[in-house]
């Protein structure tokens, strides 16, 4: 489950399955909308959300640990590729190089993205011939956070709050479209499944820009892209599950 924030109410939370009947929640909020950490605070904060489902998902569910805080949400991109000098056999990967506001859930996706380009920079090379390319291979292990960085910084962007350079025009544009499709996405599985897929780095952006998908998000342009808050359920997501 993924109830999503906007500008003028930065909460949002996931609800996603583990193992053994368990799940993990998360709340999101930035600012003055940041979390609590009390069991008390924190269902009571799931009731705040522009939708109840995720309220009426654990508010009968048992807690198996106290919530933990996280307020290190900056999205931080270093360009080690560009140094002037470049020290022999230096490469940098994950974090390290990347890291990303982690309510999107790209850490370690990219992390992994960036040991396979390592692993396929340096296959039949020599540690010595690995060693001496290695600002190649930095160059080729940056590019595979470039899909991610730009999904984070430009939603993040959204919000009056966050720090770092206004969005150009381009940016602008993607955000309003990406707005149709998320207003879609709630609506209608076919545009919901692309828009999980293209989170979570399983495909491309340009799945979102495929002539079907588009022609599909225009035909739902009277959707309202920021309905207003309500407790009751859409009309579309048949009220809260029953309980025995």
């Amino acid at each position: 489950m993924y109830v999503q924030g906007r500008p003028d109410t930065p909460r949002g939370g996931v609800l996603v399955p583990l193992h053994d009947g368990r799940w993990l929640a998360t709340l999101i909020g930035n600012g003055e909308h940041a979390p609590p950490t009390g069991d008390a605070e924190f269902l009571e904060y799931t009731r705040t959300l522009r939708s109840p489902a995720l309220y009426d998902a654990l508010r009968g569910a048992e807690p198996l640990s106290a919530p933990t805080g996280f307020r290190s949400t900056a999205n931080e991109r270093r360009h080690f590729e560009r140094l002037d000098r470049w020290p022999h056999g230096f490469v940098v990967l994950g974090d390290a190089a990347c890291r990303f506001n982690p309510v999107y859930g790209h850490g370690m996706t990219v992390a992994a993205l960036a040991a396979g380009a390592l692993a396929a920079a340096i296959r039949g090379l020599t540690p010595r011939e690995a060693a001496a390319a290695a600002r190649r291979i930095q160059t080729r292990t940056a590019a595979v956070a470039d899909t991610a960085w730009q999904i984070a910084t430009s939603e993040d962007m959204r919000y009056p709050g966050t720090e770092g350079p206004p969005a150009d025009r381009a940016t602008k544009v993607l955000q309003h479209y990406m707005a149709r499709v998320i207003a879609g996405a709630n609506t209608d599985p076919a545009l919901s499944r692309p828009f999980f897929r293209v989170l979570s780095l399983s495909e491309p952006p340009e799945t979102l820009l495929g002539p079907a998908t588009v022609v599909r998000v225009l035909s739902k342009w009277r959707l309202p892209s920021s309905p207003p808050m309500t407790a009751a359920y859409p009309a579309h997501h048949g009220g809260p599950p029953a309980r025995g």
